[in-house]
């Protein structure tokens, strides 16, 4: 497996970019969860680590957990996205990043426990009451699990930053057209009879809106929020997030420039509460309300795979 990690900074350096990980929360049958003591840190954290080309968030929990400490586990459901800038990582070795973390709550089946030796130094299970001192973001995701009034995933509420512009444009000069992992945010909107928003985009196929990429300085809530105001001309409010996509097919796209990306879905339900929506003339050339059982045939793939699963049509690998 490439490791995306070492080729991207080989490529940006320890500039501050937007890098995706899956964290595991594991609880044991007594209702304690893992931690692992960090070695580049010496601090207390949950295991994970960032995503590889081709993988699943889940899959990534499993693969990380399995390597920083030896228990084999099943992902059960996921608990929430973590994108806050509150939540950047400046590393020891001079790298700074900005979090689009995805928490997976999961069941050891299996394994042994040893820490590594080179990313943990120890594994130990805590009881809720009794957690050690923990960075934020790893404080909200051991408390988001825990929480049995929680019955929708988490996201962090809208930022943004007034410098949010051409971050990923800025990236391509260094990374060039090679593959990279790039984390976004799509809604769907339904009026009150219950159709779907959608857009017709320059390419001659319809899809739900809005969507976009996340930029450095902007949680992924923020990210659909500001997406609304650029192609509807609309203030939205992200609702629910239905949850976390990519490593389908459908997720590896190549841009008429040649850009390819792998694409991490985050999925929204949203309203609009100020504003009528109006396509923006250059990606958006037209806005339809579509009865979601009369959906146009002519549908971008992947959100249309995007619109059935928050429709409730199938289920399917996230």
């Amino acid at each position: 497996m490439t490791d995306y990690l070492k080729w991207i900074r080989s490529r940006v350096g320890h500039r501050k970019i937007i890098l995706v990980y899956a964290t595991a929360v594991i609880r044991n049958e007594r209702g304690e969860i893992l931690f692992q003591r960090r070695s580049d840190f010496d601090w207390w954290g949950l295991p994970g680590g960032v995503l590889e080309l081709g993988e699943t968030l889940e899959e990534c929990a499993a693969r990380e957990t399995l390597e920083e400490s030896g228990y084999i586990v099943e992902p059960i459901r996921q608990i929430g996205v973590y994108t806050s800038p509150e939540y950047d990582v400046h590393y020891p070795n001079g790298d700074e990043a900005q979090q689009y973390t995805v928490a997976i709550e999961c069941r050891v089946v299996g394994g042994s426990p040893h820490p590594d030796g080179s990313e943990t130094l120890e594994n130990r299970f805590f009881a809720p009451d009794q957690l050690p001192n923990l960075p934020s973001w790893y404080a909200a995701m051991a408390r988001d699990c825990l929480n049995p009034k929680n019955e929708t995933l988490h996201f962090d509420p809208p930022r943004f930053d007034s410098n949010v512009g051409e971050g990923w444009r800025d990236l391509r000069d260094l990374t060039g057209a090679g593959r990279i992992i790039t984390p976004g945010a799509t809604a769907v909107i339904q009026n009150d009879r219950g159709e779907v928003l959608l857009g017709l985009h320059h390419s001659g196929l319809w899809g739900i809106l809005p969507a976009g990429l996340m930029e450095i300085g902007e949680s992924i809530s923020g990210t659909v929020v500001r997406e609304g105001r650029e192609e509807l001309g609309v203030e939205i409010a992200p609702r629910e997030l239905i949850g976390v996509f990519t490593g389908c097919d459908d997720a590896f796209h190549t841009y008429q420039d040649g850009n390819q990306v792998q694409l991490v879905s985050s999925l929204f339900r949203a309203d609009i509460v100020n504003g009528t929506p109006k396509p923006d003339g250059k990606e958006v050339l037209e806005l339809r309300w579509f009865d979601p059982n009369h959906l146009p045939e002519n549908m971008m793939p992947r959100r249309k795979r995007l619109l059935e699963i928050a429709l409730g049509s199938r289920n399917v690998n996230k």
